[in-house]
């Protein structure tokens, strides 16, 4: 059963990979710098600011990355978007999934997901959870495939 979920998952993921390749991407901006990473962000669903807000958090702690604006010519493109986000008791569940893709070629290098929970059942606690677990996912999971990505440009 779980590996139907799996493959069903996967499916989806790289389903939502090859839509996102409509979209025009311009080459990188900056092929030759090896030493940095540039990285477009795109936002999916109702949660953008808490996304975005974390996403940035999580970037600015890695040194090589430089963020840029979406369709600026990126190295990478990290797809965030809240895949879950319930009131559980007295606590407020949230989940991320990030697509980490490769530009401007639009293939699927790597994925990281997560689920966290933050105190207490208001709006803030939904906006607070996202917020930590992007900056977290960001600054653990993503950041190894950012690397690794910033290798195969050297």
């Amino acid at each position: 059963m779980r590996a139907a979920v799996f493959v069903a998952l996967v499916a989806v993921v790289v389903g939502s990979v090859a839509c996102g390749s409509a979209h025009k991407h311009e080459p990188p901006a900056h092929p030759e710098d090896t030493q940095r990473l540039y990285v477009e962000l795109s936002l999916a669903g109702s949660h953008e600011g808490p996304l975005e807000s974390g996403a940035k958090a999580g970037l600015a702690k890695v040194p090589y990355v430089v963020l840029l604006p979406s369709n600026r010519g990126g190295d990478v493109e990290l797809q965030l978007q809240v895949a879950r986000l319930d009131v559980e008791g007295k606590e407020t569940v949230c989940g991320i999934k990030i697509l980490a893709v490769r530009l401007p070629q639009h293939d699927l290098f790597g994925m990281a997901e997560g689920s966290a929970r933050a105190g207490g059942t208001h709006a803030q606690a939904g906006r607070d959870c996202i917020t930590h677990l992007g900056e977290s996912l960001i600054g653990g999971k993503v950041q190894g495939l950012l690397y690794k990505r910033l290798g195969e440009k050297r």
